[in-house]
């Protein structure tokens, strides 16, 4: 019995060593980290928006060029109000110059929305949430890309080609008329990082979004790596953190470290933070850091604490949501109680904090 222990324990150990060494190249991280190799569904109809449940010429599947000549799929769906006035689903055929005038009127925004690791733009819940937002938010456009290596796009991920992508998306927009004070950027879990660098550099620009959604989010890659769950209360690095110098040796491997915390008191326009307590990828202190991050800046005061000191408030909604804001009504993280990591867009509350905030 001890040998077989010993003989197990050894190989779990040199298993868990070899995870590590593994881990420290860039083909394994990008795997790893992104998904972008999973599929599902299998063969998507891209250019058949109808496929997946929307009306007859309520979306179109565009292609977007990135700066380092990049071509990414992507859809946009117009506005229901739009789409109901010009009687679009009546019509054959629609002229690109229609979707481009539902960017391009005043009456309405543009949400480019930034889905998370694994699956494409197609994914199940990712298609409920833009049916939820078209049908509750009539004057609102969507576009939703897949990064490169995702969906139809092509090449391969890293965190400095998704902010490509990301800016050429509001480029692609720019070029139609959609000023940055008509944008709106939400991002899911890994979109968040990418959601968030967007709202830095246009902020950094002095043409701010007009607000940021991060749903699910995390702090930065650098932190995450250690305490995501692979499986519900299972961070598989976590026993990494007990040794300093391995644990600064895996840092200095990291090549895509998705730092929301440090951009994030500097985006200049209103900010909803959404998660769940049922979420079991991502610890929910992750949003709260962020939170913590733009109310009190490096300060890191608690949120009890910033409560007693009369710099947020926190609203109760029965059965359904705890809501913390700043003073200003600028700044709303949202508690959902039932809600866990991919189903942030199934609950009525969601919508609520986004109609508040905008």
């Amino acid at each position: 019995m001890l040998k077989t222990v010993v003989k197990v324990s050894s190989i779990a150990v040199v298993a868990y060593a070899a995870i590590i060494a593994i881990l420290s190249f860039d083909t394994p991280q990008r795997c790893l980290m992104f998904l972008h190799w999973v599929r599902f569904p299998l063969h998507p109809k891209f250019d058949t928006p109808e496929y997946f449940g929307f009306g007859h010429n309520h979306g179109r599947n565009i292609k977007i060029q990135t700066s380092d000549n990049v071509t990414l799929g992507a859809w946009h769906f117009v506005p229901k109000n739009y789409y109901d006035k010009h009687q679009l689903r009546e019509q054959a055929d629609v002229d690109e110059q229609v979707f481009d005038e539902a960017l391009a009127d005043p009456l309405y925004d543009t949400i480019i929305y930034f889905h998370g690791n694994a699956l494409d733009r197609a994914a199940p819940w990712r298609v409920d949430l833009y049916k939820q937002i078209l049908n509750r938010f009539g004057k609102v456009n969507i576009v939703t890309i897949d990064y490169r290596g995702f969906g139809d796009s092509e090449s391969s991920p890293s965190e400095f080609g998704l902010a490509l992508d990301a800016h050429a998306t509001l480029k692609w927009l720019n070029d139609r008329n959609v000023p940055n004070s008509r944008v709106i950027l939400i991002g899911h879990s890994l979109g968040t990082g990418v959601a968030t660098t967007l709202a830095y550099d246009m902020a950094l620009s002095d043409k701010p979004a007009k607000a940021l959604i991060l749903n699910a989010g995390y702090s930065s890659m650098a932190t995450l790596i250690f305490e995501y769950n692979v499986l519900p209360f299972l961070p598989l690095l976590a026993p990494i953190k007990r040794i300093p110098d391995l644990e600064q040796w895996l840092l200095s491997k990291l090549n895509h470290k998705f730092d929301s915390l440090s951009r994030i008191g500097y985006i200049q326009c209103p900010l909803l933070i959404i998660y769940g307590t049922a979420d079991m990828e991502i610890p929910i202190v992750h949003s709260q850091r962020l939170f913590q991050r733009v109310i009190s800046g490096l300060k890191n005061t608690s949120i009890e604490q910033l409560e007693k000191n009369h710099e947020i408030s926190r609203t109760v909604v029965p059965n359904e949501a705890i809501v913390y804001q700043s003073k200003n009504s600028k700044v709303v993280m949202v508690e959902l109680k039932h809600a866990h990591h991919n189903n942030v867009g199934y609950f009525d509350y969601t919508y609520q904090s986004m109609k508040d905030i905008l």
